[in-house]
C-alpha cells in the first residue's frame, strides 16, 4: 500500500459571523458619523439676531384752512410702529415776518384765547407742573389722541407793532411697554409719572 504523503485539500475559509458582523457595524457607524458630520459643517454658525427695534414718533394733526396766527382742532398722531404715551408742548410767541420773536410771551386770557377741550376728567389730556400736556391714555400705533384744543386765536388790538401770534405744538411719545420706561424718562423735577391699573397715565405734582 502506497504510504506516501496525502495533499490536504485546504477548505475555503469562512467569515467568523461576529467578525462580519463587527465589519458591518463600523461601516454603519462610518456613514452615519459622515452623515452627521456633513450636517454640522452645513448648519453649525452663529445665530443672528433679527429683531426690529420699535420706534416711537408723533406726528401734528390740526385744521390748515384757519387763518395765520389761529390753530383749530389739534391732535397729535402716533406714527410709529408701537403703543406709546404722548404729550405735547404749546409754544405760544409773538413773531415778526422774519421769525424773531419778540421779548415778552403773550397771556392766556390776554393777548389770546385758547379752547381747551381735552381735561383729566374725561381721561383726556392733562396739563403737568413742568408744562407739557400729558395725554393719559396709551394711544396705538396709527391712532391719534383726543383733540388737545380746538381753538386758537389772538385777541384784537393786543399783539406789538409788526408782530403776530405764533402757535407752535411739539409732540412727543414714548413705549408703552413696558411701563417703568416713561416712568423714568418723563418723570422730573416738578412731576411724577405712574401708571394706573388701567394701563392709563398718573402724572402727579411733586
Amino acid at each position: 500500500m502506497y504510504k506516501g504523503k496525502h495533499l490536504k485539500r485546504e477548505k475555503p475559509r469562512r467569515w467568523n459571523q461576529s467578525a462580519a458582523m463587527l465589519v458591518s457595524l463600523l461601516l454603519l457607524l462610518g456613514i452615519t458619523a459622515g452623515g452627521t458630520v456633513a450636517f454640522l459643517a452645513a448648519s453649525d454658525g452663529p445665530v443672528e439676531n433679527t429683531f426690529t427695534p420699535s420706534k416711537v414718533t408723533t406726528w401734528v394733526n390740526e385744521d390748515t384752512t384757519t387763518t395765520p396766527g389761529t390753530k383749530k382742532d389739534v391732535k397729535i398722531k402716533n406714527t410709529g410702529d408701537t403703543t406709546a404715551y404722548i404729550r405735547a408742548a404749546v409754544v405760544v410767541t409773538w413773531q415778526d415776518a422774519d421769525g424773531n420773536i419778540y421779548g415778552q410771551r403773550p397771556v392766556e386770557g390776554t393777548d389770546y384765547a385758547i379752547t381747551w377741550s381735552g381735561t383729566a376728567a374725561n381721561g383726556g389730556w392733562k396739563k403737568g407742573e413742568d408744562g407739557f400736556y400729558y395725554y393719559l391714555k396709551p394711544v396705538f400705533a396709527g391712532d391719534n389722541t383726543a383733540t388737545l384744543f380746538t381753538d386758537c386765536a389772538p385777541v384784537a388790538g393786543k399783539a406789538p407793532e409788526g408782530y403776530s401770534l405764533a402757535v407752535e405744538i411739539v409732540g412727543s411719545g414714548i413705549q408703552s411697554v413696558p411701563d417703568d420706561v416713561v416712568q423714568e424718562e418723563w418723570s422730573n423735577g416738578k412731576v411724577a409719572i405712574a401708571i394706573d391699573s388701567n394701563g392709563n397715565l398718573a402724572v402727579a405734582a411733586k
